[in-house]
Order: structure tokens, then sequence, then C-alpha cells
């Protein structure tokens, strides 16, 4: 049977517009949700947070199981569970059963998103993989943008539920195609084995990293507590990595870390996601809590910027190409640091063309630094290590996205939370933001911004020091751990 490759081309594009359309509609409703169901920003902040945790949990887990049982049955059944998910979100009726059905919607985010990968590097020949991961590249970036600009509509216009509904049809379109067009897995390799004891502690070792900053605003759990979870955390951590170095079938192969040019560059992509998720998850409550716009402009003011990552993005792979990718990550560096040192003086008068400036050049930093990065850890990749490298990038940009997420939504909350009670002497509880004095709101985003500017010169140093590999590694050259 002759493969269609357009139409193969045109499924995994749906599934990841489908799923970064979801993340942007989610992101512009939160303000909507939180006054909705009269909760507070840390609280509603678990919508994004609980899903993430999910998704970066089994990214690798799933990875495994398609070699397993064939890469197109864990895409379809990712499928079945994120449409079926997102139609059971539109019908819920408080916050736990909502955050309840994101956390099942992430499993089938992990599985699209662990397959999709897998699929190019086996259906498509070496020299076009570049040409379908750049277009991949590009339904993501307009699936989020159009997520940010519609979900807004759906929000000011129907109400904050229905912005799960939009998905459903896409979810069922893409199902059917992919069901119809991808080729049957045929596996030949007769090693089933997985690793069932790995799987859990990476599974356990984020849950007990990420939740505490979270959790214990919301139920007190006081920090003696926390300390003890992160402590937890660090052990299983360290069990993981022993385990993993010694195991003979791993999740991934931890000898890889042992080049320092990959991790100086696993470490910058996770903290530039972390920055660039930390600041446009905090920008709808900026644009609805201090400058008053309605959810349909706040999404408009986003998504016009970020159309510029469709331009920025190829011209980044080009550079990347012919003068290497020192140079585009230099400059996504430079543009990260200006734009949230902009982001940091905005207040209350501010203008329109200040804001379209500082978010067009984040878009710009965004779509320079995503593609050369990715190649420049991939050219340290031996050919029968690319897996494992892939995984290692995806997982560090995933746990960017949510401690992007946790990080400024923490010292937000803190900040704001704990000079309201010291004004009024009352605990803050409820939806309390909404009746914030603007000068507290704005002194919670600059204290987070703040953070987002050290933050980005960290990756300006971090980006000196990783090199691309020119010449091409035929065979193994890590040392083993």
């Amino acid at each position: 049977m002759k493969l269609n490759k357009n139409l193969i081309t045109l499924v995994l594009a749906l599934a990841m517009f489908l799923w970064s359309f979801s993340a942007g509609i989610v992101n512009i409703s939160l303000p909507s949700i939180s006054q909705y169901l009269d909760i507070s920003t840390n609280l509603v902040s678990l919508i994004v947070i609980l899903h993430l945790i999910v998704l970066i949990s089994f990214l690798l887990i799933f990875g495994r199981i398609g070699d397993i049982i064939g890469h197109k049955k864990v895409f379809l059944y990712g499928l079945f569970i994120f449409t079926v998910c997102s139609y059971f979100c539109f019908i819920s009726l408080d916050i736990t059963q909502l955050i309840f059905f994101r956390m099942l919607l992430g499993l089938g985010s992990a599985m699209i998103l662990s397959i999709v990968p897998a699929i190019i590097s086996t259906t498509f020949p070496h020299n076009e993989r570049g040409k379908i991961f750049g277009f991949i590249s590009l339904t993501t970036t307009l699936g989020l943008s159009s997520g940010y600009g519609i979900g807004g509509l759906i929000v000011e216009n129907i109400g904050w539920n229905w912005i799960f509904l939009s998905v459903f049809p896409i979810g069922v379109i893409t199902f059917i195609l992919a069901n119809k067009v991808l080729p049957s897995d045929h596996q030949n390799n007769s090693d089933k084995s997985f690793d069932i004891f790995g799987s859990f502690l990476i599974f356990l070792a984020v849950l007990t990293f990420i939740l505490p900053f979270n959790v214990e605003i919301n139920f007190n759990m006081g920090m003696p507590i926390i300390l003890t979870t992160f402590i937890i955390s660090l052990i299983l951590i360290g069990i993981f990595f022993v385990w993993e170095s010694k195991h003979k079938h791993p999740l991934f192969d931890i000898s890889i870390l042992k080049n320092l040019h990959i991790t100086s560059a696993l470490i910058a992509a996770f903290l530039v996601t972390l920055i660039l998720t930390g600041t446009i998850y905090l920008l709808p409550f900026y644009f609805e809590l201090v400058m008053g716009y309605p959810s349909d402009f706040a999404g408009f003011i986003i998504l016009l910027p970020s159309l510029i990552v469709i331009f920025i993005g190829p011209l980044s792979g080009y550079i990347s190409d012919n003068m290497g990718t020192r140079l585009p990550i230099l400059l996504a560096c430079l543009s990260l640091i200006i734009a949230v040192s902009l982001l940091y003086f905005f207040n209350e008068t501010i203008g329109l063309l200040v804001i379209f400036i500082a978010l067009a050049i984040r878009a710009l930093s965004e779509g320079m630094f995503t593609p050369a990065n990715n190649k420049l850890v991939m050219s340290h990749s031996t050919q029968n290590k690319v897996g494992s490298v892939s995984s290692l990038l995806n997982s560090s940009r995933y746990l960017g996205m949510v401690m992007g997420v946790v990080v400024f939504n923490a010292i937000f909350y803190y900040t704001i939370s704990n000079q309201i009670m010291q004004l009024t002497g009352i605990p803050t509880k409820g939806a309390f933001q909404l009746s914030a004095p603007t000068e507290i709101l704005l002194n919670g985003f600059q204290s987070a911004f703040i953070i987002g500017i050290i933050l980005s010169v960290l990756v300006l140093l971090l980006s000196f020091y990783a090199k691309e590999n020119d010449i091409e590694i035929e065979e193994e050259s890590y040392p083993p751990l």
C-alpha cells in the first residue's frame, strides 16, 4: 500500500493543532473561570498545572508503550481520550470535576505528543523530516495563537465552558482521518520489556516536585511538609537516575547527559519555555484585571504579535542551516531579556503600541530560539540515540511549561495575597484578585517579571557555553555513567 505522505502530515499537524489550540483557549479563559466559580488565581491555575503534570509524567512512558504495541494504536487512543475528555470538561459543574477531566485529558495529550515524532521518523526519509518538523511546529504555533483569539471570543459571547466543546469536532475529524490514513505498525522488535518501576519513579518525582507549590497555598500544608516533599522528590530523582543507568531497557539513556553541550542546551530550553509560558499565563489576568479589557480583546492582543513566529521560525531555521545555531540563539536570548524587561514596566496607563511591541519582541525570541536550540541539541545525538535525545528535549520543554505556570503564578499570588492581608488584616479567599487595588496587582506582576528577567540572563550565559556539533555522529560516543 502506497503511503499518502501529505495526508499523514495533515493528520499529525491537525493533532498538534488540536493540543495547542486547546492550550490557548484554556489560558485565555482562566480569568473568567476564576470569576465565575469564585476561586483564586492559584486554584484556577491547577486546571493547567495538573494537566501538564500528567502529560510530563507519561510522556516517556507512552513513547515506550508505542514501541511495544504500535505507534498508531497509542496515537488513536490518545485522540479518543483527548476528544471525549474535552466534552466532559464542557459539562463539568464545578472546579473539582473540571480539574479531574483535565487530568484525564493530560493522558491523551501525552499519548499524542509522545508519538508524533516517532511517526515522522518512521514514515519520512531523513532528508524530508526537517521540513515536516518545521510544518508541525508552524501548525502548533497557529493553534496556540488562534486559541487565544477564538477562545476570547467564545468566553466573551457564549461562556467559558463552551471553549472545551470547540475542540470536540476537530478531535473527531482528526481521529477519523488518522484511522484511515496512518499506516499500521509492523512491530518486528521481539523485545517487549517495559520499565514499570522507572515509570512509577518518574511520575512520583514530578508530582512531589511540582504540586506542593500550589497545594500548600490552597490547603495550608505548612513549610515543613513542603520541604519534606521536595526532599522526597530529590531522593526519587536520584533513585530514578541510578535505576535507569543500570536497567537493560530504560525509558531514556541517562549517559546522554554526560555531554555538557546537550545538558546546557536542555536547561536553556527548560528555562526559555518556563519564561515564555509564565509570561503568557499572567498576561490575560493583567489585561482583564488591570487594563479592564474584555476576554475577546485580550485574546486579540495576544494573537496578533504571536503570528510573527510564523515568519521568524523558518528564518531561524535558515540561519541555523547556513550560519550555525549560535547567532539565532543569542539573538533570541537578548530579545527575551528586552521583552520581559518591557513587561516589567507595564502599568495601568501603558499604551497599546508598547504592549504590541513587547509581545512582538517576545514572539521574536520564541521563534528564533526553538528551531535553533532543537538543532543544536540533536546535532550531538548519535544515530542510535535520536529517540532518547528527542524525548529528553520534549520533556525539558513541557516541564518548563508547567513550571512556568507554577513559578509565575506562585510569585504573583503570594505577592498580592500578602499585601492585601497586610492592608485589610483579613485572610484572602475566593476570587479576591477581582477586588484587589491596581497598585497591588501591578506589584504582583512586577515581582513575577523581575524573576523572568533574571532567568533570561541565565539563559544567555548558558547559550554562550552550548555549542553545535558540525560533524555528523555515526556511532555511539557517550561514556557510560
